[in-house]
């Protein structure tokens, strides 16, 4: 037997949004699908619409068009970074988390290969994030940045910027080339994210113990 209604707990604002939610969510996924597969070209509105099964004006009620569907996605997908894995700002040591939040990056970029497109531009031309969209997208680097900064007491804040570009720029570099499979194996190129990482950091005086390295970090329900 069904589970008795009650109409006293029931919500339909709550309900229409959890809805709207979740429509969102289903046509960012199925847009990054269709541009890490077919590129950009293939983002129309009316192919996104048939992907999900739903109306175009759905799409334009939620993003107001395509130009507004990319902007969403490339800020969505910067933000998979830290949804993507646990709450990891408990860590101690600060070394310990840093190796946790560089590692987790490295992890979604993997698992994410089509919002990881996004977010470089590698899924097409003619897309050109706004202003704040590319603020939004600095922004998520705000733990990583705070971590560099508790490794070292008395960092400023403008040194800690600098060495997030600086690390950023290394595990950018061979997360891409790995995912286009061009520095070898899962092994390879693991070693290779590592020995780069850390030969920023230390370049930066910021230690990192050998135990901090056995630290792996599991997605979300992983």
């Amino acid at each position: 037997m069904s589970e008795t209604f009650d109409a006293r707990t029931f919500d339909a604002r709550q309900t229409r949004a959890d809805l709207r939610e979740d429509l969102r969510a289903a046509l960012l996924a199925a847009a990054a699908r269709i541009l890490s597969e077919e590129g950009l070209g293939a983002l129309t509105v009316r192919h996104l619409a048939e992907k999900v099964n739903v109306s175009t004006k759905a799409v334009y009620t939620l993003f107001g068009g395509k130009e507004g569907l990319l902007e969403a996605l490339y800020r969505d997908a910067f933000d998979g970074i830290a949804t993507h894995l646990p709450d990891v700002a408990a860590i101690e040591p600060a070394s310990h988390r840093l190796i946790m939040l560089a590692r987790g990056y490295r992890l979604y970029a993997l698992a994410r290969p089509d919002f990881y497109a996004v977010m470089f531009g590698d899924a097409g031309t003619g897309f050109s994030p706004s202003a704040e969209s590319r603020r939004h997208a600095w922004n998520t680097t705000r733990p990583m940045r705070q971590t560099l900064a508790a490794c070292r007491p008395g960092m400023r804040a403008a040194e800690a910027d600098f060495i997030m570009r600086a690390l950023w720029a290394v595990m950018h570099g061979v997360v891409s080339l790995e995912l286009r499979q061009l520095i070898g194996g899962r092994e390879m190129a693991e070693r290779l994210f590592d020995d780069t990482m850390l030969a920023v950091l230390a370049r930066h005086g910021i230690a990192v113990p050998p135990e901090a390295l056995a630290l792996r970090p599991s997605p979300r329900g992983g």
